[in-house]
């Protein structure tokens, strides 16, 4: 009879060997991640986005007197197939539920996704049908990331590259909520899906496919390991047995002897047992000590942001995009109390690689601007010892001031719209997204 073990018990952590090899993994390319369900969370350190789905559905459960076992509240293909049993529930219903609730977290994410997004790699495969860890990856500067999902009804036509270091694929294999019909969210979608995999009808994608071979190092993270259908899922995606797979389980799951002897057994799983976001921040430190990073603080460039007061909340967006880029930023805001202000700003202007110049009516009309900061600028640009970048906050006449049209950048850009004001973008995000891979190509 087999007895249920405490966690580090029934797992092991990593030897030096294999964290070695991990990072060799993530130096060369070859280290793929999977992500359960647990990874995407409400909030820094809160509930699985999936457990607080199927939270808010089992309220709709007792409101209408539909019984359900409450030690698996939190299962969510489960209790959305007792929502199924709702009297009047249509079967577009689920996939509705699941849009309205993702969309309300889009684009937040957090430490654990921000950390694996500053980390090297390829492939990330991702079983939550949000897409938080893409805008992770965006948040990180890493603006050429592709993204697809898998629709286990029909075949997508979804035309992706390799992926690579420089252009990173991100796939979901349980659908996006935006595209209700290839979601998993039922205990009998989870039988067809996996049907139809083992089946390959629809065939998993042929470049995806191609890269889950035995020279790859495959790291899991966040999966509950007794669920039954990851056994049948990695037999699906024909992961070679030859394969290093290292598995963190969820922590608030207990492993059974029998599942944990299953994995090693038959995949060779390595079980790790720490705390899963205390791994990853150390498995990035101990990749960056190796000499595995970028980053090069002599190279590092200095920017300095000029905004009205009243375009503070689009400076202080801006600054917190240009953050995963090898910058130091500096702005008024982040001038210390007692500080003399005037100095600070000079000091800042005369030692800026590139000044970003946040355009807008009030920007334009000020007199403090010009008084101050805009002599230095014109200066700085004179000199042609700085670059002088205008980013168009709110629409207003900037192209009446010849200074600024005569800046060699203008942005933000779409198309062949130069200066498209940022309140002006249906999707903001997009729009900063497109000011910091500009930036990013002059440092």
């Amino acid at each position: 009879m087999s007895t249920s073990t405490k966690s580090k018990s029934a797992a092991m952590s990593l030897a030096p060997r294999q964290l070695n090899n991990l990072i060799e993994a993530l130096k060369n390319g070859s280290c793929v991640v999977l992500l359960g369900p647990s990874i995407s969370t409400v909030e820094e350190g809160g509930i699985p986005l999936s457990h607080q789905f199927a939270q808010n559905l089992t309220k709709e459960l007792e409101k209408e007197n539909i019984s359900y076992d409450k030690g698996s509240s939190n299962n969510l293909t489960y209790i959305m197939q007792r929502f199924t049993t709702i009297a009047n529930v249509a079967p577009s219903d689920p996939g509705f539920e699941a849009k309205n609730f993702y969309e309300s977290y889009k684009g937040q994410f957090n430490r654990i996704q921000q950390t694996l997004a500053e980390l090297p790699l390829n492939l990330i495969i991702n079983t939550s049908p949000d897409d938080s860890i893409l805008h992770a990856f965006k948040q990180a500067g890493k603006f050429e990331t592709m993204y697809a999902y898998y629709n286990y009804r029909k075949e997508l036509k979804q035309d992706f590259s390799i992926p690579s270091k420089d252009t990173p694929l991100i796939f979901n294999l349980f659908g996006h909520y935006e595209n209700a019909t290839s979601l998993v969210l039922t205990e009998s979608d989870q039988v067809e899906f996996m049907k139809n995999v083992i089946r390959d009808q629809p065939p998993l994608p042929p470049k995806l496919i191609g890269q889950l071979d035995s020279h790859k190092t495959y790291l899991f993270l966040g999966f509950d390991w007794e669920q039954w259908n990851l056994r049948l899922l990695l037999e699906g995606l024909n992961l070679e047995k030859k394969a290093q797979i290292l598995a963190h389980s969820h922590s608030d799951v207990v492993l059974r002897d029998t599942t944990r002897d299953f994995y090693q057994s038959s995949f060779q799983f390595t079980f790790i047992t720490d705390n899963i976001l205390k791994f990853v921040e150390e498995l990035k430190q101990n990749f960056e000590k190796d000499g595995g990073s970028s980053a090069d603080n002599d190279q590092r460039k200095n920017i300095y942001i000029i905004a009205d007061p009243k375009d503070e909340s689009y400076r202080d967006e801006l600054a917190k995009n240009l953050k995963p880029l090898p910058v130091e930023i500096m702005h008024n805001g982040l001038i210390e109390a007692g500080a003399d202000i005037e100095a600070t700003i000079k000091e800042g202007i005369e030692k800026a690689d590139i000044l970003l110049l946040m355009v807008s009516a009030d920007f334009l009309a000020s007199d403090d601007l010009y008084k101050n900061e805009w002599p230095l600028t014109l200066q700085k640009h004179q000199a042609g010892n700085c670059q002088i970048i205008p980013i168009i906050t709110r629409a207003c006449e900037w192209q009446q001031l010849t200074e600024l049209t005569q800046m060699s950048t203008i942005l933000p850009r779409k198309g062949l719209e130069i200066g498209k004001a940022i309140s002006a973008w249906e999707d903001q995000d997009e729009a900063y997204s497109r000011i910091v891979k500009e930036i990013q190509e002059l440092l």
